[in-house]
């Protein structure tokens, strides 16, 4: 439980995922196991290239295929040919194809994109003009070609040459050049405003905090997703276990029920028995098909999050399910104070506030900047070559220009404004995150609350299972020698057809809770479902699973109806 979850995860799914996975499992797994991951690894292993969509299969327009219906290539790009759904492969397939994920992915991307656009302040800019006035009294013609570009310290940097020919109007001698034309450089640095910080700086900052964000924004899209298929993933298995234990319910009336035509035809049963357990049979179907109708739905559910190679959700089917739930593992003693420094400190929630805060910072101490007043140096050089154009040679001696400039807006309400409203920002900020690091401790809290109690529930389901078992046993030897009558054992029957059901679910509640814990510590969804997929399977009771109860010897049976003296 001490991995931490990094975008590691997702370069482990793309190009090394097949080393990595042999190191991880080549410990802890069997070969059976080893090839049960296989399968999903080559699915994952070119993350690179976006599913092919124009490839997927067809699917009925009347809805979602059936459990049942998976066709053979789904079933082994998810768990091969011969094997159960694992938890790990529904979460690698997340990892490859779910459209949260895939998202989410894209916010790197997005980010560096717009880090890119941000730069593009400070491009190198070239322009060229070439003007003519070829009628009129004055006919002139003038070109010219420049560079110019904005410096990072918030000054402003040109260069060009012109050139300019023919008869001006007076008032635009500027315009003349001598015969080889003027070379001129001109530069601006802001002293005050702008010089340690300027929009421009600002928006590239605020970027690359954007796209370091990516990162703790990528982590939660994953620890919210696999949250939910976890719990899905659970709530299928629990739901294929209760939908065997009904079936076993159905099969024990059903096979009674042939016993009892058989002891009507021969005289030895009456007819009201055979009767009263077609009605059994009855009312235990329609508890088998509520239990099918829960089982398809969980199905559907998990089959948003389990996906095939072209990225389409894929119903898992019935033959998918485990036969048992993993071996329950009893947990170490919790050190909440040490595990909610470890949450703290991998939970993307926190970072991607801080991230936030960082940026919201820039907009500020910009807006403190601009209270200062605008207050720049420029200066200007030019040199003319050439044959002189005028018969005074007024321009042929190297040019210079230096200077100041300033302005400043008396109420400075803007820059005031900013800085108002960024710092409530700011308070605001703070306050979230401390609320989400508050929640994140009660998150820990629970989970670990939840965790420890449904080991202890799952321990007394299990007593309570075993002890129903050995009642009913006795109870149907009983029954045989007539010390009780249908209708009781029905109910004996149905309580320990409830108490397996009850086991079930809190083995289901105890990995639900494992699974809540693992994600509030903001563990690696997958590298945690490996090692939840490599356990062993439980030896509980259990649909599928009753153990054989110690034979009971009819005196025995005669001690146990005998009123106490």
């Amino acid at each position: 439980m001490g991995t931490r979850l990094t975008l590691g995860a997702l370069l482990w799914i793309a190009g090394t995922a097949e080393t990595n996975a042999q190191q991880l499992f080549g410990e802890q797994l069997g070969s059976e196991d080893q090839r049960s991951f296989a399968e999903f690894l080559a699915m994952v292993q070119d993350e690179s290239q976006p599913p092919a969509v124009n490839d997927a299969p067809a699917t009925d327009a009347n809805g979602p295929p059936d459990a049942t219906e998976v066709q053979p290539s789904d079933r082994q790009a998810v768990v091969g040919p011969d094997e159960s759904l694992k938890l790990a492969d529904v979460i690698a397939s997340l990892y490859r194809a779910y459209p949260d994920i895939q998202r989410a992915r894209q916010l790197r991307p997005l980010a560096g994109g717009e880090l890119l656009s941000a730069y593009g302040a400070y491009d190198t800019k070239f322009d060229a003009h070439s003007l003519s006035e070829p009628t009129g009294f004055y006919e002139n013609y003038r070109s010219g070609l420049g560079l110019a570009r904005q410096t990072w310290w918030g000054g402003y940097l040109k260069a060009g040459y012109r050139i300019g020919r023919g008869f001006y109007q007076p008032w635009y001698k500027e315009r003349q050049t001598d015969d080889a034309g003027e070379f001129k450089i001109g530069v601006a640095q802001p002293l005050l405003q702008g010089r340690a910080i300027d929009p421009q700086r600002v928006a590239v900052f605020q970027a690359s905090l954007q796209q370091q964000a990516a990162g703790p924004q990528f982590q939660a899209a994953i620890l919210e997703t696999s949250s939910d298929a976890i719990s899905l993933y659970w709530e299928w298995v629990a739901a294929g276990a209760v939908l065997k234990a009904q079936q076993e319910l159905l099969e024990l009336a059903v096979k009674r029920g042939k016993q009892f035509e058989a002891g009507v035809k021969a005289g030895k049963f009456a007819t009201v028995n055979l009767v009263l357990n077609q009605q059994l049979i009855a009312e235990r179907s329609a508890l088998r098909l509520k239990a099918e109708q829960k089982f398809q739905a969980a199905s559907l559910k998990l089959g948003l999050y389990l996906r095939n190679e072209a990225g389409q959700p894929l119903v898992p089917s019935k033959n998918w399910l485990p036969t048992r739930f993993p071996r329950i593992q009893p947990q170490r003693e919790f050190d909440f104070n040490a595990d909610l420094a470890a949450a703290l400190g991998r939970r993307p929630e926190p970072q991607i506030l801080q991230y936030e805060l960082r940026q919201v910072q820039w907009d500020r101490r910009l807006a403190c900047n601009e209270m200062l007043p605008r207050f720049d140096f420029v200066t200007e050089a030019s040199q003319d070559m050439g044959e002189p154009a005028t018969k005074s040679d007024d321009k042929g001696e190297f040019e210079l220009m230096i200077g100041f400039q300033s302005e400043v807006p008396i109420q400075r309400r803007k820059a005031r404004g900013k800085i108002q409203s960024t710092s409530a920002k700011i308070i605001q900020i703070n306050e979230k995150l401390r609320l989400v690091r508050d929640k994140i401790a009660t998150d820990l809290q629970i989970a670990q609350n939840q965790l420890m109690l449904a080991e202890q529930i799952v321990q007394q389901s299990e007593l309570s299972l075993r002890a129903a078992l050995d009642t009913l046993a006795r109870y149907q030897k009983g029954f045989e020698k007539g010390y009780i009558d249908l209708i009781y054992l029905n109910l004996l029957e149905t309580k320990a057809n409830e108490t397996e059901i009850k086991l079930v679910e809190a083995q289901r509640d105890w990995f639900t809770a494992l699974g809540a814990l693992q994600i509030s510590l903001g563990l690696d969804p997958l590298d945690q479902a490996v090692v939840v997929s490599s356990l062993p399977a439980s030896e509980m009771p259990g649909p599928g699973n009753l153990p054989e109860v110690d034979e009971i010897d009819d005196q025995q049976i005669d001690q146990d109806f005998q009123p106490a003296e």
